[in-house]
């Protein structure tokens, strides 16, 4: 997998902290990874919203446009993670009714 990279150069230390724990979560996935996701999403969510509110004029349309490009990226994670999930279903699917075949 190739380095995820969440940041750029205006976004704020809470942001990166978050970040920083958005990509564990995504390059580990421990158990309990959705969860964790989803928090760690919701969060990251939060404070992007509360740190464009304190940007004004061009500050806010740079930072709005630089996260737009980071949510992109992290939505396409997300669906890789929905589809190795999605074939990983189908191959227990699979092998399960391989055993019952041979019962």
């Amino acid at each position: 997998m190739n380095k995820i990279t969440l940041n750029h150069k205006d976004t704020p230390i809470f942001l990166k902290m978050v970040n920083a724990q958005l990509v564990n979560c995504i390059e580990t996935l421990g158990e309990d990874y959705s969860e964790r996701l989803r928090v760690i999403s919701e969060l990251r969510h939060k404070v992007v919203i509360r740190t464009l509110s304190r940007l004004k004029g061009e500050d806010a349309k740079r930072f709005a446009k630089e996260e737009f490009e980071t949510n992109q990226q992290i939505v396409k994670l997300a669906q890789a993670l929905l589809q190795n999930a999605k074939l990983d279903a189908v191959k227990l699917f699979r092998g399960r009714e391989a055993v019952k075949k041979y019962k």
